[in-house]
């Protein structure tokens, strides 16, 4: 069970750095503006958005999304370390961070109507299926 919790985990890892890898590409190669400028408002609305605000958005778009693929690996490179090691440690570490993570999304989309809750929902199931499955078999199993 551990195995495959922390396969699950792993794929929350992959999903969640390819998806921001993706974004920060588009981004700051390609010169594109935040993905969520379509997602929230209509081609007109950014038509009247000032240069600025464009900007600030890709700013803090850019920041959030290095900081995602940083997670990302951080986050793998524990469950494969240390997680399949069974070191208790790294679950928790696991819970709260990722759950963290996965609250303030939820949190921040609501601001938005939920522009993102597709990719929350299915980051959220992998979570919580992966952190699951790895807390069975660490503690619940170890009892047995």
């Amino acid at each position: 069970m551990l195995n495959r919790g922390s396969i699950v985990l792993s794929i929350w890892s992959g999903i969640n750095f390819l998806l921001a890898a993706m974004i920060l590409t588009s981004v700051v190669i390609f010169n594109a503006n935040s993905p969520l400028l379509v997602m929230v408002f209509e081609k007109s609305e950014i038509a009247n958005l000032s240069a600025r605000v464009i900007e600030s958005l890709n700013a803090l778009t850019i920041l959030y999304n290095s900081c995602s693929v940083g997670l990302s690996v951080l986050v793998w490179l524990i469950i494969r370390k240390s997680l399949i090691a069974s070191q208790k440690w790294a679950f928790w570490v696991l819970l709260f961070v990722i759950g963290f993570v996965e609250v303030m999304a939820f949190v921040a989309s609501a601001g938005i109507g939920n522009a993102r809750w597709q990719v929350n929902v299915v980051q959220s199931v992998l979570y919580l299926v992966g952190i699951g499955l790895s807390g069975w078999a660490l503690f619940i199993r170890d009892k047995a």
